[in-house]
């Protein structure tokens, strides 16, 4: 059950700085983060680092696109360290170019939606059960485009102030992968090792190791870009 008493923006005063402690550091680094996204972003530059192929070809998007959001969603996790959801998909459908691949929570644009932020918290609630009223909304990255499935990807970045309970749509996830900020913005969490994905073999794809999987790929190059803009605070 959520405590709404609980529950505080990231702009909302939170008391006196000498009783704010850890909380007070924390709602620091969120307003650091937003701000830093509000400046110029390093797009390809960053995402490059760990995209699996580098032609250019394959991030130019087609005319007819399709347009999708995910969410780049922090929370406060171990010691308060600022973390991550990704979750897993599942690889039931051999026709799903993207099953069985850790991602952010996020998907198509609907005709309903307004915009991509709309898209990416829905997506968020509908697949992990984060309730959308409930995130704070901070910024965007840079969109990528993904050849394979012909989507443009809008990433948002987003924050909230406490660990949800999650509910999985269990045909969209099949389990949450958390991360903290610190593990990923270091050298330690980068790999590179032939990947053979449906049949082909990718040499030395860079990747970061999460736990018992890799995450590679669109999401692999956002995540690089969001820890190059972490970099700058």
């Amino acid at each position: 059950m959520i405590d709404k008493e609980k529950l505080r923006s990231p702009n909302e005063n939170l008391g006196p700085p000498d009783t704010l402690g850890i909380l007070g550091m924390q709602k620091s680094r969120i307003e650091d983060i937003r701000k830093a996204l509000n400046e110029p972003l390093p797009g390809w530059e960053a995402q490059s680092i760990l995209s699996p192929v580098q032609t250019k070809k394959y991030r130019t998007p087609e005319p007819k696109a399709m347009h999708a959001g995910v969410n780049l969603l922090l929370f406060p996790g171990k010691k308060n360290e600022l973390e991550v959801f990704f979750i897993k998909r599942p690889d039931r459908n051999p026709h799903d170019k993207h099953g069985g691949q850790v991602s952010f929570p996020g998907g198509k644009m609907e005709i309903q939606d307004p915009d991509l932020r709309f898209t990416a918290f829905r997506e968020t609630e509908e697949e992990i059960g984060v309730p959308h009223n409930e995130m704070n909304y901070l910024g965007q990255l840079s969109p990528l485009y993904v050849y394979v499935s012909n989507f443009l990807v809008q990433p948002v970045v987003s924050y909230i102030d406490y660990k949800p309970e999650l509910k999985l749509q269990e045909s969209e996830v099949s389990y949450v992968i958390t991360e903290s900020l610190e593990y990923l913005s270091s050298p330690k969490a980068l790999f590179k090792q032939d990947y053979t994905v449906r049949n082909f073999i990718m040499r030395d794809m860079p990747h970061y190791k999460l736990q018992n999987d890799i995450l590679w790929g669109a999401t692999a190059m956002i995540t690089a870009e969001f820890m190059q803009v972490l970099r700058s605070l």
